[in-house]
């Protein structure tokens, strides 16, 4: 399938889902200022780079995979000539104002690098899960295709943005292009990263709209999400809730339970995934027309 290269979006999709809903991306391109992180096209800022990275598009549109580069593959990008940009190290000092700088100088601090996670021994990886590993964009397959040693390219550092240039703290590329800066080749080799032992940041996503109407002996709900991860969300029916756990595509997670008014029929009750909500189809358990759909509201 091929992959959307649409800011913020980078999903893979079809060409007959791809209607003009199903893509949700920035127009603008990144602006870095003052420590704040953003998009020139709205108003979101943010200090980290990983809360940049999953700030959600702000225009629908159809998917697109027109490459961002002069040549027909977006991930090529000549980085060499972002060598040189490294400020030239100083000349040295004189020898008498070396010795007093020297004996002023307080003892320099060592840094002490962050251990690089790893797949716990035995770890149940989902196929098709993704490395988590910064510059990495491999999937899992297989343990003997995909967890070896060395087969993974990676840079272990922080991304590093400094007087226009951006770069990863680990080595020495930069780029000035916020595209070409995000394909870097990584710095290290290592096991790829599917699972981890750090416990993942699980971010709340804001309550989702939603709306009803009525058929006869049936209840349609609408759940207003767009970028809905399919395989990590769900939707689960007792006679008298619905349980919501939905996965958005940056990360965020939505969990609710609704109180309905009136009983419905769990096991003749179904949800369907659409590009920009979920819709329920709630089958009742008696005729009667529902005056509201959640108890508390009744």
């Amino acid at each position: 399938m091929p992959k959307c290269t649409r800011n913020g979006c980078g999903q893979e999709y079809e060409d007959v889902t791809n209607d003009q809903m199903a893509c949700q991306y920035h127009p603008g391109i990144p602006e870095f200022h003052e420590g704040l992180k953003g998009w020139t096209c709205c108003k979101t800022r943010v200090h980290s780079f990983d809360d940049f990275m999953e700030i959600a598009g702000c225009k629908l549109g159809s998917h697109s995979s027109t490459p961002k580069h002069k040549d027909d593959d977006p991930f090529k990008a000549d980085l060499t000539k972002y060598d040189d940009v490294l400020p030239a190290p100083s000349p040295a000092p004189s020898t008498a104002a070396h010795i007093e700088a020297v004996e002023a100088a307080p003892e320099p601090r060592v840094a002490v690098p962050e251990p690089i996670d790893e797949d716990p021994v035995g770890a149940v990886i989902a196929q098709g899960a993704k490395c988590k590993r910064n510059g990495c964009q491999a999937v899992y397959e297989s343990e003997s295709t995909s967890h070896g040693p060395e087969m993974c390219k990676f840079h272990p550092g922080t991304a590093l943005f400094h007087e226009g240039n951006k770069g990863w703290t680990c080595c020495k590329p930069r780029a000035t292009d916020f595209d070409e800066f995000m394909h870097i080749k990584g710095c290290t080799l290592g096991r790829h990263l599917f699972v981890g032992t750090k416990p993942e940041k699980k971010v709340q996503a804001d309550k989702c709209r939603r709306d009803y109407y009525q058929m006869g002996s049936s209840v349609i709900v609408s759940i207003y999400a767009k970028k809905i991860d399919r395989e990590a969300s769900s939707v689960e029916f007792t006679p008298d809730t619905i349980k919501l756990h939905l996965v958005h595509g940056d990360g965020k997670v939505y969990d609710d339970e609704i109180a309905l008014n009136a009983s419905i029929v769990p096991e003749d009750s179904s949800f369907e995934y659409l590009s920009t909500k979920v819709e329920i189809k709630l089958a009742k358990s008696s005729p009667a027309a529902w005056t509201v759909l959640e108890r508390d509201s009744a």
